[in-house]
Parts: C-alpha cells; sequence; structure tokens
C-alpha cells in the first residue's frame, strides 16, 4: 500500500514532536512543509518516494527514481535535509563543492570535502538559507539532465 503525501507528512511531523515542541516545532514544520511546496510545484521531475520510515520523508526524480532530497528526524536533535546527486552518480568535484560551500555559508557546522551533504532544519529556518538549498536542488535537477521544466525558485 502507497503512503499519501499527507500521511507521510503527518508521521513526519509525529516523529519531530517527540523532540520538539512550541513555537520551534511550528518553525520546523514551516521548513518541511517549504520543502514540501517546492517539491510538489515540479510533478514533472519529483514525486513522493513511497516506502520511507516514519520518521523520514523523501522525494525521488520522476526519470531516474533516484533520492533527490531527503529529511530525516532522529531522537535528540532537529531534523536534517539530505541532498542526494539526482541521477544516481557521484557529483562532479566542482558540482559537489558548490554544494558543500552554499550549504557551509548557512550552516552553524561546516561540512567536510566527504562529508553527507546535509543541513539542518534549524538553519533552514531562516529565509534565505532556504532559498539558496532550494534554488541549489534545482540546479542539481537542471544540471544532473532531467527535464527542462524544472524551474528554479
Amino acid at each position: 500500500m502507497s503512503r499519501t503525501l499527507p500521511a507521510a507528512r503527518e508521521a513526519f511531523v509525529a516523529a519531530m514532536k517527540r523532540d520538539t515542541t512550541g513555537a520551534e516545532l511550528s518553525r520546523l514544520v514551516g521548513v518541511l512543509d517549504a520543502l514540501i511546496k517546492w517539491s510538489v510545484a515540479r510533478p514533472q521531475t519529483l514525486s513522493l518516494q513511497d516506502g520511507t520510515a516514519a520518521g523520514v520523508l523523501a522525494f525521488e526524480c520522476v526519470e531516474s527514481k533516484e533520492v533527490c532530497w531527503l529529511a530525516r528526524v532522529t531522537r535528540g536533535d532537529a531534523p536534517k535535509l539530505e541532498i542526494y546527486p539526482p541521477t544516481g552518480r557521484s557529483l562532479s568535484a566542482e558540482t559537489r563543492a558548490k554544494v558543500v560551500e552554499t550549504i557551509n555559508a548557512h550552516a552553524r557546522q561546516e561540512l567536510n570535502a566527504g562529508d553527507r551533504l546535509r543541513i539542518g532544519f534549524g538553519t533552514l529556518k531562516n529565509a534565505k538559507a532556504l532559498a539558496a538549498v532550494t534554488t541549489l536542488l534545482g540546479e542539481l535537477l537542471a544540471t544532473n539532465g532531467s527535464t527542462a521544466r524544472t524551474a528554479v525558485s
């Protein structure tokens, strides 16, 4: 049985509620909703990945079925957004450096060259950081051969 986006969102929010409450929870849910809104605005290129755990929400490239981005809740920490190469292949050194640079320009804890490409929702509460990351995701989709209909916003 496939999971709907509202059910996936509800399960993710429930996982966030284990460690986060009040105004902070509202802000983190706002980040989640912005990422979902950005993704569903690109139905030709992105779709919800089915079969993820309750504390995980992922969108995959429609053509390749490879994960584009994944959000994960871990106990004792704010959710994190992980960025994946949309084609399932490694990013070029130049592109990876740009992704790391973009994340490091906004993140509280900088990534090293070999780290997973992730950024905390706490950082993404900042509108500039969220805009930079969604722009970056759009560029990765466009660069990696996804349809030209992918708009960067």
